[in-house]
Parts: structure tokens; C-alpha cells; sequence
């Protein structure tokens, strides 16, 4: 059902790429429930172990064992995709993000180490994320990527705005612990998609990481780890600031209407930017996004009321989008022009 109301809103849009548009909807429909799945529990993980009991320091050694893992395990999902495939690494990073919910869903009860935690859900989102862009880039049509990744960008930002106001509701009615549990049924659900057509790529290849033209993409290399850290920032440091620092009662629920309105409003903008990328505005697009971004973050530790706080993540999901549509649109342009490098 929902993938045929998805062909209907974007199939007379795909009409160079109607061998292939059931590819790009699967990962269209995938990407949202993984997405909603995520965003009930996502952006709650840092002020659930703080409420739950666990120092600052405790919390921000889980993410770095979450990105540790992450390092290692960024490497691996390359070699998972060469054999299997990405729609088949997908699944693997599924099963696994189950477990990590359902280690959340028990830590009151059983108090598994944190590096288990950490460990399940850094692996989970790196087999998932490699996979997804190996599959997205081979698909996508290059003079049309931009529209396509504002499609997906849509598409996630549909599910994270319905996330975290349900992950709010959840944890305010019945405990913050509750979260977990339909975010494994909607895991479950985000697997039906991806099997309905072949695998993108070749299995079994020889995956050679000494081969790839380092000097051609340490340029690359050093701003997507920018990138990274902004993210990280934006992601897990500013829910724990608002959490510690803005919102005194019903944290769950008012955080996740905060970052819920947030999303709302930046669906249209990534419509409209993911049109602006194929138009040649892309450079515009990711210099005027990336300044007002960084504009953003330097007046952020000045919040303290709720309004302000609100309008800070409107602004911040909208100037997000436009500069993170072109830029991973460029991404995949350069594993384009780097044949049999995709993977690595």
C-alpha cells in the first residue's frame, strides 16, 4: 500500500527511469521506516542513560565506543557488500539494530555493559549506511541525483518527524524504556521493501582497499570527517543541552516535539533543494548552508527558553538539508568517477 501511494505521488516524476523506479521506491519506503524506527529512539538515547541513572562521562564514553566500533566496523560492511550485496548487508544491519533496541528495551532489568550497547548499534549503522549508498549510488541517475536524494531526504524526514514526538508520547505514558519496543516492529517492517528486486551490484567481488586513489580523495576524506563531527554535535551534544539546560519537566515529550517540528519543516525545503542541486545551484546551495549552520552553532550554548530553543531547530534542520543534499550529491558523483572503487 504504501509503496504504491509513493509511485503514484513520484512515478510521473521518474518517467527517464521507469525501468528502475521500483529500486529507487524501495529504497525510498525502506529509508522512511527505518528512519521513523530510529527517530522514536534516536535522538532519546543520550537523555535516556542520563536519566537512567548514568554519569555525563559514562554517556560520552558509550559514543565514543559507538563510533570506535564504528571504525572497524565501516570496513567490514565494505567487505559484507562485495559478497553479498548491499540489499543483503541491509538485512544483517537490521537484525543487529533489533538487538541494539532490545538491549535498550532490557537495560533496566538486566544492566548490560554499555560497550555492548554501543558496540551493536555502531556496527547496525555502519552495515546499514555503506550498503545504502553502494545501492543508492548505483541506481540514482546522475543528471537527476539531486531530485532523487531530496525524494529520500523527504522520505526520511517524514519518519523522523513523526519519530520523536511518538518516542515522546511513549516514554511520558508508559516509560522512556517502552520506546524500543515499536521501534523493533517498524525494523521489522523496513525489511519487507528491499526484496522486491535483484541486488544492484555483482557479489562475491574482490574488494581491494590498497588499490583506491587515496590522493585523489583525502580532500574528500577531511571533510566528510567535518561533516561527521557537526553531526554528531547537532545529534547527540544538543539533546543533552537542552535536557540539562532548557527543559525542567516532561523531557521526552518536549524534546521530541521540538526536534519532530523541526523535521516537519525542513520536508518541503528538501524537496525544493534536492530540484535546486540538478538546476547547477548546488555550490550556492551547500557554501550558503554551511555558513548558516556554523552561524547557528556559535549562538546555540545562549539558549534557554523552549521558544528559542524550537525555532534554533527549525532553522538548523532547514540550513541542514541544504547543504547536506549537495553535498553527499557530490559524493556520489565522485564514487561515479572512480569505476570499480565504488565500495571502498
Amino acid at each position: 500500500m504504501l509503496k504504491k501511494l509513493i509511485y503514484r505521488l513520484l512515478a510521473r516524476r521518474h518517467f527517464w527511469r521507469d525501468a528502475s523506479f521500483d529500486e529507487l521506491s524501495e529504497l525510498y519506503v525502506s529509508m522512511m521506516m527505518r528512519s521513523l524506527a530510529l527517530g522514536i529512539i534516536g535522538i532519546f538515547v543520550p537523555v535516556f542513560l542520563l536519566k537512567s541513572g548514568y554519569a555525563f562521562p559514562d554517556i560520552i564514553g558509550f559514543f565514543v565506543m559507538f563510533f570506535g566500533t564504528r571504525v572497524l566496523a565501516d570496513i567490514t560492511g565494505g567487505y559484507m557488500v562485495a559478497k553479498i550485496g548491499p540489499k543483503h548487508t541491509m538485512l544483517v544491519s537490521y537484525g543487529i539494530q533489533i538487538l541494539a533496541a532490545l538491549l535498550f528495551l532490557t537495560l533496566h532489568m538486566y544492566q548490560w555493559p554499555l560497550f555492548w550497547l554501543a558496540a551493536t548499534w555502531g556496527t547496525a549503522n555502519s552495515l546499514f549506511f555503506v550498503a545504502f549508498h553502494v545501492d543508492f549510488s548505483k541506481v540514482k541517475h546522475s543528471s537527476h541525483g539531486g531530485k532523487e536524494l531530496g525524494y529520500v531526504s523527504v522520505m526520511e524526514r517524514v519518519g523522523a518527524a513523526l519519530g520523536p514526538i511518538t518516542g515522546g508520547v511513549i516514554a511520558m505514558f508508559f516509560g522512556a524504556q517502552y520506546m524500543f519496543l515499536p521501534a523493533v516492529i517498524l525494523l521489522l517492517l523496513g525489511l519487507v521493501p528491499l526484496f522486491r528486486t535483484s541486488e544492484p551490484v555483482s557479489i562475491n567481488q574482490h574488494l581491494d582497499f590498497r588499490a583506491l586513489p587515496i590522493p585523489k580523495i583525502q580532500r574528500d576524506i577531511f571533510s566528510y570527517m567535518a561533516v561527521t563531527i557537526e553531526q554528531t554535535i547537532s545529534v547527540i551534544m544538543w539533546p543533552l543541552f537542552l535536557a540539562l539546560f532548557v527543559i525542567s519537566d516532561n523531557v521526552y515529550l518536549k524534546l521530541g516535539g521540538l526536534v519532530s517540528l523541526g523535521f516537519l519543516v525542513s520536508i518541503a525545503a528538501a524537496y525544493t533543494i534536492g530540484k535546486l542541486v540538478d538546476g547547477k545551484k548546488g555550490k550556492q546551495l551547500l557554501e550558503i548552508g554551511a555558513i548558516s549552520n556554523a552561524v547557528l552553532h556559535i549562538f546555540r550554548p545562549f539558549v534557554s527558553t523552549l521558544p528559542v530553543a524550537a525555532l534554533f531547530s527549525i532553522i538548523n534542520e532547514v540550513v541542514t538539508v541544504s547543504y547536506r543534499i549537495p553535498y553527499h550529491k557530490g559524493m556520489y558523483d565522485a564514487a561515479d568517477h572512480l569505476p570499480g572503487h565504488r565500495i571502498a
